[in-house]
């Protein structure tokens, strides 16, 4: 058996039979504490497709991920090229397969994004594909699908005194009505001319992600350093703005954070799932319970703009006044 190394990140401990080159060690989780929330262990990808019915796995053509429901209630990943797993149906083990020729650090970040996600989902949290960054002790979580500027707009606002929380998963926690949320991997995903704009002096240290098409960016700061004053059980969180379309308004023509409510809270929430391949009842019903929680906690505004870099001082400006208490 393979000795494990612990690391922290989103507030929890994961247990991994490989180092990770993203996340600072972690001490081992001591008996009887219940132990890591995931612990993943690589294998041959031949063991994990014996465990896979062919005829259960789905391939949408618009999805690069490849997944299937297994019988057991556990879940099936695919990642061409870069990285395979299964998943027991409680969420707390992964087995794991590298693509032969994929690079360490686009596995590293599939692994805690994509499988840490689903793994979430089946543990019973709803993880959001978000990004977040900290302003005066507060995090401000940006929401919107793949390519609506997120993460460009946290690398402007770290520009700008922000500080980043978290990259594209964020984990969201109640305490006393209050939602938290939970510092991932310092690291950015950014197109490249955004990077080269935003972020050159980490440009360099960058590596190309081939199922993104992005570029995986380390912002000036210490390596691996949880934001300042982020303490573990997370930080508070002021706002949620949703970077996307709303039907029926017109286009944007400056920067304005319009509150949303009722049916526009629930579909943009719902649409900003990490893990949106488990569709049963059962989880459904758990969204809108969530959606509810969260909705009631925090504003949630749509952000809306011209996504044009020169009006980038002027959605920053709308979010720091939005957001302040």
């Amino acid at each position: 058996m393979k000795p494990l190394h612990y690391y922290r990140v989103y507030g929890l401990v994961l247990a991994i039979d490989r180092p990770l080159q993203s996340l600072d060690p972690a001490e081992p989780v001591a008996e009887p504490v219940a132990g890591p929330a995931l612990t993943i262990s690589f294998v041959e990808a031949a063991r994990i497709r014996d465990a896979v019915p062919p005829e259960r796995i789905v391939r949408p053509a618009d999805d690069w991920i490849s997944h299937a429901v297994l019988p057991d209630g556990g879940a099936y990943l695919d990642a061409p090229g870069v990285v395979e797993a299964v998943l027991s149906a409680d969420g707390r083990h992964a087995l794991c397969a590298r693509g032969e020729a994929a690079d360490p650090r686009a596995v590293e970040a599939n692994l805690l994004n994509i499988v840490l996600g689903t793994a979430l989902t089946l543990a019973g949290e709803e993880p959001l594909h978000a990004t977040a960054v900290e302003v005066a002790g507060r995090a401000i979580g940006l929401l919107g699908h793949s390519g609506a500027g997120k993460s460009t707009l946290a690398a402007f606002l770290l520009g700008r005194g922000a500080r980043l929380v978290t990259d594209d998963l964020l984990r969201v926690t109640f305490a006393d009505g209050q939602a938290r949320v939970h510092a991932g991997p310092y690291r950015l995903k950014l197109f490249e001319e955004a990077a080269r704009r935003l972020l050159p002096g980490a440009l360099a240290e960058g590596y190309f992600n081939p199922l993104s098409g992005k570029m995986m960016v380390t912002p000036p700061s210490t390596r691996g350093a949880r934001p300042a004053g982020a303490p573990a059980t997370g930080l508070p969180l002021a706002a949620l703005f949703y970077l996307g379309d709303l039907p029926g308004h017109p286009a944007p023509t400056a920067a304005r954070a319009v509150p949303l409510s009722g049916h526009e809270v629930m579909r943009v929430l719902l649409s900003s799932a990490m893990d949106d391949r488990n569709t049963t009842p059962a989880r459904l019903a758990r969204q809108l319970r969530f959606a509810g929680l969260l909705s009631a906690a925090v504003p949630i505004r749509a952000l809306r703009y011209p996504r044009r870099f020169d009006l980038m001082d002027d959605v920053a400006a709308e979010i720091f006044r939005t957001a302040s208490p």
